[in-house]
């Protein structure tokens, strides 16, 4: 082995030696990310280190220059998981048995040296820059109408995104959870007898412990909410009582939603977006009197999430939504110090 090859060898166990610092030691399988997430991680990392050929203080700084501490921990995941990708490749040139262009390979190891160095001293120093506050869509909703949602739905007549919108505003769901599409029907319900229209929800934020896989909500078709009428006159137009509502872009959605907002609401100094309906469709439901109902229509597990989404004090009282039925497939964690009393079932006599 020559020199050249010692060199190398010793740069790969510094390497690894701070890569295996970074991995916590209470976990013992390794986190792999999604194949999407693997994909926005490594156009991130790459973007970030372009970005820091450029940049006086290198990839420390290119990092710390923003205000989020959401997008911090994001630059870090990102660049962690590329590093560590990139080091297994590094490392099967150096093990190969025919070395091809050595010099070249030396240098890429050094500059991986170089950008590890960087990411330790970001994950010992935390984020420098003074931290944004964070701004809830919950707090778009004061100022609003108390009918805002069938306002902007009917300014929305001709728009192809009518019944996303209508469907955002009575189950509060995510717009990526209408991009994998969300099943509508109407049946009687054998307990009641009444003629119930059901929507399926499947979560977009699923884990083994986190999330609703499938949660399903359920109003009384006489319900005289004004979406309520139009979605039982859609179904009434249908060969059987089902229809199925899809977006392609959840993107596209919320800029029709701010546009429709800034030509309903031209002074309204917030932001309008699909997040403001599922802020709004929580409100709605603390006010209805069933906290572990709320945390199942949002597709939660924990009780502890509810608390960011909206207050009691925001529901709408002239076209506030009251769903018969909330069920989901997981029960809801109680919070801490809060004893789990309400049961899954009826929201509205």
């Amino acid at each position: 082995m020559n020199e050249l090859d010692l060199k190398m060898q010793e740069l790969v166990k510094r390497c690894r030696a701070i890569l295996d610092a970074m991995r916590s030691p209470d976990v013992h399988t390794p986190y792999s990310p999604s194949p999407k997430t693997e994909t926005e991680y490594k156009r991130q990392a790459e973007q970030l280190i372009h970005r820091a050929r450029h940049a006086e203080g290198g990839l420390f700084y290119v990092v710390q220059s923003t205000a989020s501490a959401s997008t911090f921990r994001k630059r870090l995941a990102a660049l962690q998981h590329f590093f560590s990708t990139q080091q297994e490749q590094l490392t099967r040139q150096l093990n190969a048995p025919t070395v091809q262009a050595a010099e070249i390979l030396h240098l890429q190891l050094l500059l991986q040296l170089k950008h590890l160095q960087a990411l330790q001293r970001l994950r010992n120093e935390g984020m420098k820059a003074p931290r944004a506050k964070r701004r809830s869509k919950r707090q778009a909703l004061p100022g609003l109408p108390a009918n805002w949602r069938t306002a902007l739905c009917k300014r929305a007549a001709r728009s192809r995104y009518l019944f996303p919108l209508i469907v955002l505003a009575l189950t509060g769901c995510r717009p990526s959870e209408l991009v994998s599409g969300i099943h509508l029907w109407r049946s009687r319900d054998e307990a009641t007898g009444r003629l119930l229209i059901h929507f399926s929800i499947a979560g977009a934020k699923v884990k083994v412990s986190q999330g609703q896989p499938v949660r399903t909500i359920s109003y009384d078709a006489k319900d005289p909410h004004p979406l309520v009428v139009v979605i039982n006159g859609l179904l009434d137009a249908q060969p059987k009582p089902q229809v199925f509502a899809q977006i392609s872009s959840a993107v596209n959605l919320t800029v029709e939603i701010r546009r429709l907002a800034r030509s309903l609401w031209p002074k309204h100094k917030q932001p309008i977006t699909a997040y403001c309906f599922r802020h709004q469709f929580a409100a709605d439901m603390k006010a209805n009197g069933d906290d572990e109902a709320t945390s199942r229509g949002l597709g939660h597990i924990s009780a502890e999430t509810r608390r960011v989404y909206g207050t009691a004090g925001q529901a709408s009282n002239g076209e506030r939504v009251r769903p018969m039925r909330v069920d989901s497939q997981r029960p809801v964690k109680p919070r801490r110090r809060e004893p789990c009393t309400k049961r899954r079932g009826d929201l509205a006599p």
